[in-house]
């Protein structure tokens, strides 16, 4: 199971590390992970669900967390996609989601 596959069970990846605080972990490559913008919030939703499951910290974007605003679906998965594709080695493969992830230079 990846972020390449339907994202309904999940299975921790491997050397995955917590984002730091108050904003989405970045490893100064100037690549980060964020969500298309067509796609539809229950997909983003089932990426948020994947990557939390998966041993990625997503305190930062649950209520009272440094990413908790803007308070949307579509913010929220591009957090928890970018983390999980910083975690797991910034491959363009990690930010693939079935199709719903996007990679960009422009730090969101």
């Amino acid at each position: 199971m990846g972020p390449t596959s339907a994202p309904t069970t999940a299975t921790a990846p491997s050397a995955a590390r917590a984002p730091s605080a108050g904003k989405a972990p970045s490893s100064g490559s100037g690549k980060w992970c964020v969500a298309k913008s067509n796609a539809s919030d229950a997909a983003l939703q089932a990426n948020i669900d994947y990557v939390c499951s998966s041993g990625v910290d997503c305190k930062p974007i649950q209520s009272g967390g440094a990413c908790f605003n803007p308070n949307n679906v579509r913010s929220h998965a591009s957090y928890a996609m970018n983390a999980y594709y910083q975690a797991n080695g910034r491959h363009d493969f990690n930010c693939d989601f079935n199709r719903t992830g996007v990679i960009t230079s422009t730090d969101p």
